[in-house]
């Protein structure tokens, strides 16, 4: 079952205080994969980079999330609850290592589409960078 979807995007990432929001919609792809569902979707023109940036985000059964971008971007990140887990994220200029630390995981996607809120950390060192919120919703094109 893979479905093309309409996908509601809005991240808030806060640095020092202060918060950006970026909302976006775009068309994507849904899934189920090895039980996992699976929204994915290109992202170049977001970033404004040349090339495709293809990103996939796999929402496991235990709320879980593994958030992968190919292309012009790389990176992988594990998004789980009370848990924090290691980023390398490579741009066009270099790569990064980054922390990355999960506060909240919540999904309420069916076969249908629905809804995931992901509250995460981003670090480097230790040292924090920002934290982020992201919502994101699917619903079946008609």
């Amino acid at each position: 079952m893979i479905k093309d979807v309409i996908i509601d995007i809005k991240t808030e990432q806060t640095v020092d205080g202060n918060t950006d929001t970026i909302q976006f919609t775009t068309d994507g792809r849904f899934g189920i994969k090895e039980g996992s569902f699976f929204i994915t979707y290109d992202e170049s023109q977001l970033l404004e980079v040349d090339g495709e940036v293809k990103t996939t985000v796999f929402i496991k059964p235990d709320n879980s999330v593994v958030m992968q971008r190919n292309g012009a971007y790389n990176s992988r990140m594990v998004i789980e609850k009370g848990v924090r887990s290691n980023c390398f994220y490579s741009t066009p200029m270099g790569q990064l290592s980054l922390g990355i630390f999960g506060e909240k995981v919540m999904s309420s996607l069916t076969e249908n589409g629905g809804n995931l809120v992901m509250k995460y950390t981003i670090d480097t060192d230790l040292k924090l960078l920002s934290r982020n919120r992201v919502n994101i919703t699917v619903k079946e094109v008609n």
